[in-house]
């Protein structure tokens, strides 16, 4: 799969081609450097698949924590990705099982449910814990924390200076499902260049999401029993899509929370 990657200005062009406010930017200065992150709130698929009428080649797939470093002049540092837009299963007609039943599968790993971060690098070669929301939340606090692990900032470190991205996912912190401890797990690793999502099974610095060896209608059958798990990401060869399907257990829990 060829990923759009838009540009700072391509982003800036979806949000005034979506007047109601579907997509957004958030503005941060950290050590003087200028940041943005965009993100947004009721989008649909239709919103993130075709976000300016005209131009069929632009998507806003990347919009989910996408952020942006500038220079002191202004110029363009780097531009950081995060997990590209995708979708639960039956969400919209464009995620129904037919859709996905014959797909040659990449990997599947646990629905972690926890906080998603990632980690960006300043122009002056420091580091700090991006959020889809930004760089000052709860989650920021704990994931700025692991920083001063050096095994974690060792493995950070170097995936920044390479343009890689890493994204992790903060769990312990209760929510639905119930874990008898705390750390940051490495999800996914991509290329900052072409957003190709990189292979981190042979990686040992950092803990990496748990992967399963299942098929698809497994995971249907498991959905229904399973229990203190959120789900699972299906990853497909094919295109680099990804899909949701989440235990019937945890969306009950939601439900009645």
């Amino acid at each position: 799969m060829s990923f759009y990657l838009p540009e700072y200005t391509e982003c800036l062009e979806i949000i005034e081609s979506n007047p109601k406010m579907y997509f957004y930017e958030s503005n941060f200065i950290i050590n003087s450097y200028d940041l943005s992150i965009f993100g947004y709130r009721h989008a649909t698929y239709n919103n993130f698949k075709l976000p300016i009428i005209d131009k069929p080649n632009i998507n806003a797939l990347e919009l989910k924590g996408l952020s942006f470093t500038f220079n002191d002049d202004g110029s363009l540092f780097r531009r950081n990705l995060m997990l590209s837009k995708f979708w639960e299963l039956d969400q919209y007609k464009h995620c129904v099982l037919d859709k996905f039943i014959d797909k040659p599968i990449k990997n599947i790993t646990e629905k972690l449910d926890g906080f998603l971060l990632t980690f960006i690098m300043l122009p002056d070669g420091s580091i700090t814990s991006q959020t889809k929301k930004g760089f000052y939340t709860k989650t920021n606090v704990s994931g700025n924390k692991y920083l001063e692990n050096p095994k974690y900032y060792k493995f950070i470190e170097s995936c920044l200076l390479q343009n890689k991205q890493p994204i992790f996912e903060l769990i312990g912190e209760k929510l639905y499902v119930e874990y008898d401890y705390e750390d940051m797990v490495l999800l996914k690793l991509r290329c900052n260049k072409t957003g190709k999502y990189l292979d981190i099974k042979d990686i040992d610095e950092v803990p990496i999401v748990n992967e399963y060896s299942y098929s698809l209608t497994d995971i249907l059958e498991l959905k229904k029993d399973v229990e203190n798990k959120e789900g699972w990401i299906l990853h497909f060869e094919d295109d680099d899509t990804m899909l949701k399907i989440k235990t019937d257990w945890w969306v009950n829990e939601k439900r009645n929370a």
